[in-house]
């Protein structure tokens, strides 16, 4: 004889549905946030590789500028062209500037420019890349947050006359 008690019946069967539908949100969310994940740390590759590109170029003249930012240019084009998303999108949206030494080996949080006229001074080359990354399942929150799936990567690099490093 089973006994039965009014009013429990099909709560496994709700609870079972409620942990499910909870399992595969996180997934989902995993998924979309390792993906990203990704995204960043190729992005972070490309910056390191062309800011230290750039500071290698840097030697105290306009036209050491112009070759260094055309050196951090190149980490995004031609054959040998660093990519994201898995090697199959280049790094279109790319920023170089310059900074000058604040003194004690760091740079000058507002002496970064684009084109300095005294390019003596500039010791710092900083490089950001931004890409939009693609999400699978989390687009449909997009509408909310458009700028939630931006991923943005900044290097910096210092040339001194006794060598070149990333020091951010």
């Amino acid at each position: 004889m089973v006994c039965r008690q009014p009013g429990r019946k099909g709560f496994v069967l709700i609870a079972t549905c409620v942990a499910l539908i909870i399992l595969l949100g996180l997934a989902v969310f995993g998924i979309d946030l390792g993906r990203m994940s990704m995204i960043k740390s190729e992005a972070q590759a490309f910056t390191d590789a062309a800011a230290l590109a750039a500071a290698l170029e840097m030697d105290g003249s306009k036209e050491g500028l112009a070759r260094a930012r055309t050196a951090a240019l190149q980490s995004a084009g031609g054959p040998s062209a660093m990519r994201w998303d898995m090697g199959s999108r280049t790094f279109t949206d790319i920023s170089v500037q310059f900074g000058k030494d604040s003194g004690s080996g760091v740079p000058d949080p507002k002496s970064w420019l684009g084109e300095p006229q005294s390019p003596s001074d500039y010791r710092f080359v900083r490089v950001v890349a931004t890409v939009r990354a693609p999400l699978i399942f989390l687009q449909v929150f997009e509408p909310l947050r458009p700028d939630a799936s931006v991923v943005a990567a900044s290097s910096v690099a210092l040339k001194t006359p006794e060598a070149t490093r990333l020091v951010e």
